[in-house]
């Protein structure tokens, strides 16, 4: 067979590492025309024709397969330069990859960790570059999972050991009872960065994600270097669903099961600017990983509890949010976008004002999320900020 698509596929089961896999599951390789199920249990690999259902369909073609089995490419990677298409569940997908040996030629390596806290509480975490990296916390906003910072995880893992996290309640991560506002994310942070052994790191955020980076150095501002808040959730002046918020409970959230896949496609394609420059095979992956999520009613409580909290959140007053931020001293990072209809961009002059130190900017053809929107910028101002940080704190 040579270096086919399907030798390849067939020599997989002799590369197998059972000491990564996390869960049983089928994986439907498409390579070029070739196409086989990989089918993963407690007693080892087997491959074989397709057939019933899948967790995950992973398609690419011979010359791309080639490089990821020699190790100059790994599949994120590929992913990112729209060379592999993703069906089924993200996260699985993901968890592929790990399970089998590679050669270390160039590409990106990385693992799944289920990483424990205490309490019985997991954090499921994705981790990315050297070990003598310094390290780089990375956390998702509201609804979404460690697969949105895909996008610029390889050149931030080039430079940092990154440790891409689902926040608990989110994606894999446990579910447990709790306030689920940034104080609460930040204990269950700390103890995350515990656990790996981490002591200091720097920390980046996207909508809620920045919320808790920015909680993070004001509450544990020996714990971060410095905070990169992508769109950042804060806390709202204007709040006209006060009253009703107030009155409604999380577990609520529960009761709502089935969101129609078109409200979904919509709700995502609303985060960007330009949906339309987006790869659309990327946005159905996204719709399959929220809807597979969505089923679980603790993972709808989390999403319920996490949003009332934001809400609910005073900005003003003596504890109030902006009251508390004028205090941070950690150098500071905020992107936002003209065209971002969850936070206004108008935040951006809020925060100059609260921290006139911060770096702000402000990008006119930018949503929501502005490392899926635009993943190159995003990673040279955010390795830009890191590294004159560094230099700063050298010269201090």
């Amino acid at each position: 067979m040579g270096d086919s698509a399907v030798g390849l596929l067939d020599q997989l089961p002799d590369r197998w590492l059972p000491d990564r896999v996390q869960t049983e599951g089928r994986w439907r390789i498409r390579v070029g025309r070739a196409t086989r199920d990989v089918v993963v249990s407690k007693s080892g690999v087997s491959i074989e024709r397709p057939k019933g259902k899948v967790h995950a369909e992973i398609e690419t073609d011979h010359e791309t397969w080639r490089a990821m089995d020699a190790g100059r490419l790994s599949g994120i990677e590929a992913f990112v330069d729209r060379r592999l298409k993703v069906r089924g569940s993200i996260e699985r997908a993901l968890q592929f990859e790990p399970m089998f040996d590679r050669p270390d030629d160039g590409g990106l390596r990385y693992t799944i960790e289920d990483v424990p806290i205490g309490n019985g509480i997991k954090i499921s975490a994705l981790i990315a570059g050297s070990e003598e990296g310094e390290p780089l916390l990375l956390m998702h906003g509201l609804g979404a999972t460690k697969a949105s910072w895909l996008t610029v995880l390889p050149p931030l893992a080039a430079r940092y050991r990154v440790m891409v996290i689902d926040l608990p309640g989110f994606g894999r991560s446990s579910k447990p009872i709790g306030r689920y506002d940034a104080a609460w994310f930040c204990g269950h942070v700390c103890r995350f960065l515990d656990s790996m052994g981490v002591e200091r790191c720097h920390a980046a955020g996207n909508s809620m994600g920045g919320k808790v980076a920015m909680e993070l150095a004001m509450l544990d501002p020996e714990r971060v270097m410095d905070v990169m808040c992508l769109c950042p959730a804060s806390a709202f002046s204007d709040r006209p669903m006060l009253r009703l918020v107030q009155l409604l409970r999380p577990e609520l959230g529960v009761a709502v099961g089935f969101v129609p896949r078109s409200r979904v496609r919509k709700t995502i394609e609303s985060l960007f600017s330009n949906p339309g420059s987006l790869d659309g095979v990327w946005i159905e992956a996204a719709i399959d990983d929220f809807t597979r999520i969505w089923r679980n009613p603790k993972a709808r409580g989390a999403f319920f509890a996490a949003a009332r909290s934001i809400y609910l959140e005073e900005p003003h007053g003596e504890a109030g949010f902006f009251t508390r931020l004028e205090l941070m001293e950690t150098p500071s990072l905020f992107i936002y976008g003209e065209q971002d209809g969850i936070i206004t961009h108008h935040f951006g002059r809020k925060i100059e004002q609260t921290l006139p130190s911060a770096e702000v900017h402000v990008w006119q053809d930018c949503g929501h999320v502005p490392q899926i929107e635009h993943p190159d910028r995003t990673a040279e101002v955010m390795l830009d900020f890191m590294k004159q940080a560094a230099n700063k704190r050298a010269a201090s």
